[in-house]
């Protein structure tokens, strides 16, 4: 089993207000908010767990996890935080936010963020 496939089952299993916690206190309510389409306060009711996301959030947060615990776990100079909103040319100029807010595949934001060799 790869690295890419434990963390995968480990997104897809993990409680979602455990992960909007996470991303709460790694990159911000606001940054978080900013990439899932939605406001900082409908981020902190799901990281405490007073609220359930619709499906489409859900699925934006658990792919928003994924990108910034990969970027969190390389020896990078920079934070997820600036990697998060620096314009990128793998994806066309646009912010890694902008690209997971459209709600697009989160592939091409994660080979962004992935060593080149």
């Amino acid at each position: 089993m790869t690295y890419e496939d434990n963390l995968n089952g480990r997104i897809e299993s993990e409680r979602i207000d455990r992960l909007a916690e996470w991303l709460e206190a790694t990159i911000g309510p606001r940054l978080t908010a900013m990439a899932t389409a939605t406001t900082a306060i409908e981020v902190g009711r799901i990281a405490h767990g007073k609220e359930d996301p619709p499906d489409e959030l859900e699925r934006r947060l658990r792919n928003l996890y994924a990108v910034v615990r990969l970027l969190t776990q390389r020896d990078r100079t920079d934070t997820p935080n600036e990697w998060l909103m620096a314009p990128n040319p793998e994806l066309q100029n646009r912010t890694p936010v902008e690209a997971l807010r459209e709600g697009e595949s989160p592939a091409p934001v994660w080979f962004a963020a992935s060593p080149t060799f």
